[in-house]
């Protein structure tokens, strides 16, 4: 979406840089303006409507996601505490084989 809007801006941007250009007086250059953005808006608008519906659509599915995560970040932050303020994972921390380079090397 930021790319598509990007575009759109710089469509707009061009435009307007176009019209500023061209040798015709100020209130005629306005209309012009005022009418292509219009235009732009007009074609843009069924774009947008498309987007928004995508994100709509997909809004229940990343909340039941979020949620899902949240329950399970808590269920192993319980399961942690429960034992004693082990890891999480089962593992003893601050061992290890050997074979992995330290921080910093």
């Amino acid at each position: 979406m930021g790319y598509l809007r990007g575009v759109v801006h710089g469509m707009i941007i061009g435009g307007a840089v176009a019209l500023l250009y061209a040798p015709k007086p100020g209130r005629d250059m306005r209309a012009d303006l005022s009418e292509r953005l219009d235009q732009v808006r007009g074609q843009m608008q069924p774009v947008l409507d498309q987007a928004q519906g995508v994100v709509d659509t997909a809004r229940p599915q990343v909340e039941r996601g979020i949620s899902k995560a949240q329950q399970q970040a808590q269920r192993i932050t319980k399961r942690g505490s429960d034992s004693g303020g082990g890891t999480a994972y089962g593992g003893s921390a601050g061992t290890g084989s050997g074979s992995a380079p330290s921080p910093g090397v």
